[in-house]
């Protein structure tokens, strides 16, 4: 039996940071799924429930903190762990309880672990 390849959507604005996700996880195993705004993001969230979703706090047509609201607000998707990936300063209002932030830029190494370890606290 082969066992499935977690999936991760990576809903990112930035074409070079889709590319380095990309890279990064398929090479680790990941099988990636790719959001280039937030619109986008919640129909890909929606139709391929995802197991864990990195999601840009800035993207166009609708924002990370817009995103989550409605991924959080909806059965299907809200139990799908969300790290947000900034830029900027880390938000610590109650919109964003429960995420994950992750700075850019960001350490392939530590995100990989930390990804692996929220999937496996799943099991």
């Amino acid at each position: 039996m082969i066992a499935r390849r977690p999936v991760v959507l990576v809903a990112e604005d930035d074409p070079s940071v889709r590319l380095t996700l990309q890279f990064i996880l398929e090479f680790e195993g990941f099988e990636v799924l790719f959001a280039e705004n937030g619109v986008e993001a919640l129909a890909v969230a929606r139709s391929s429930l995802p197991d864990l979703i990195l999601l840009d706090q800035l993207m166009p047509r609708m924002g990370g903190k817009q995103v989550l609201g409605h991924l959080r607000g909806a059965n299907e998707t809200s139990e799908i762990p969300v790290f947000v990936m900034t830029g900027m300063e880390l938000d610590s209002s109650p919109e964003w309880e429960g995420v994950t932030f992750v700075g850019k830029p960001f350490d392939p190494d530590y995100l990989v672990d930390r990804i692996r370890n929220v999937l496996e606290s799943l099991n």
